[in-house]
């Protein structure tokens, strides 16, 4: 066997190795996509749950909203302004679960890896970003009692008190998780705990099944 023989030989061999080492990275790659979108199941259940119950409570709160305007003005009725404030929050709330969803039946696992972390962090950042908005129905669960009349023309000025502290902290709260529910505190261990009941825990895990293909 002479030297181009050898080389020829050499040459076929290395070129089965890069073969076989680049389907194993396709599988690889297949794989780990796969547990990428297998770890989003948990999300994409958590936001249809939060559809099947959320419709018929904006509905309920819809009817009540119309029946109410229909007996009584709005002028001076906490209780009337208040549910409008809960339903709107809510109705916002709704939408950002049925695009959240969207998004996350949009993700193309079949893609290029670079593809789908970009759409899983679009759809990170777009959670992070809904959930700011959920404290703001807090101060209105406080005033849904009230009553205009005898508050707060007849209230004693202890009732008064209270009813004003519960209110400004629940709207203080509600400031507190808007300035600070952004992506750049997520490490934050409170604000990480709230985010991951809003499912923002399974769209970091499929990030994570994506990272260890960069890695290998």
């Amino acid at each position: 066997m002479n030297d181009q023989e050898i080389l020829n030989l050499w040459k076929a061999q290395d070129l089965k190795i890069e073969r076989v080492m680049a389907i194993n990275s396709q599988l690889l790659k297949e794989q780990l996509a796969q547990k990428s979108k297998r770890a989003l199941f948990g999300f994409k259940a958590e936001k249809i749950t939060g559809l099947i119950f959320g419709i018929p409570y904006v509905i309920i709160l819809g009817a009540i909203i119309s029946f109410s305007l229909s007996v009584s003005s709005l002028s001076g009725n906490y209780f009337l302004i208040s549910i409008i404030g809960i339903f709107l929050i809510n109705l916002k709330i709704l939408v950002d679960y049925m695009r959240h969803l969207v998004l996350s039946y949009q993700i193309d696992f079949s893609g290029a890896v670079s593809d789908i972390q970009k759409q899983l962090l679009d759809l990170r950042l777009s959670l992070i970003r809904s959930v700011r908005y959920i404290g703001f129905q807090l101060p209105f669960y406080s005033t849904l009692h009230l009553d205009s009349s005898w508050f707060p023309s007849q209230a004693n000025i202890g009732g008064i008190i209270i009813q004003a502290i519960i209110t400004l902290s629940f709207t203080a709260l509600a400031i507190w998780i808007f300035m600070n529910f952004k992506p750049e505190n997520t490490e934050n261990k409170l604000i990480q705990k709230l985010l991951f009941i809003a499912g923002i825990k399974e769209v970091d895990q499929s990030l994570k099944q994506l990272e260890e293909w960069k890695r290998d």
